[in-house]
């Protein structure tokens, strides 16, 4: 009897684990979904964040191993456009600063002849310091972002 429970228990385990596996999603498209955090919700903002930081590692992936960069989810140019968190941001236009130099420095990684890599960490760096402004919680997942100088 003991053995039957252990291996239907193996079993279920086994198909649990086989469905619950996901297709990778193309980092370019604009549908990249992202997890769910917030039990009532989460604002636009807060999703294009979770994007940007899915694609920020996926990016610091490929730059680590010199291969071909993806290009980035389109969703993220829309992040002066997003709905924040209610009161997170009690300023916007001190936001808008930081989300542009968020997005050049993003841009400067896919232009040519220039240091990718340098610019990559430019790019966590305004992350960085934006969230020193607004949102202090996700800073230690968005320092794991760097690369080795």
């Amino acid at each position: 009897m003991h053995k039957r429970k252990r291996v239907l228990f193996l079993g279920l385990l086994a198909l649990t684990l086989s469905c619950s596996k996901q297709k990778p999603a193309e980092a370019s498209e604009d549908t990249t979904k992202v997890q769910s955090l917030n039990p009532n919700g989460d604002s636009e903002l807060a999703i294009i964040m979770r994007t940007m930081h899915e694609h920020g590692k996926i990016l610091r992936k490929e730059l680590l191993s010199d291969t071909t960069i993806t290009p980035y989810p389109e969703t993220i140019k829309n992040i002066n456009q997003a709905t924040p968190t209610d009161g997170m941001i009690d300023d916007h236009k001190i936001f808008e600063s930081f989300s542009a130099l968020y997005l050049s420095k993003l841009d400067s990684i896919y232009l040519d002849g220039v240091n990718r890599k340098l610019q990559f960490n430019r790019m966590v760096s305004s992350c960085v310091t934006c969230h020193q402004e607004y949102c202090y919680g996700p800073i230690p997942a968005i320092k794991k972002l760097y690369l080795p100088e």
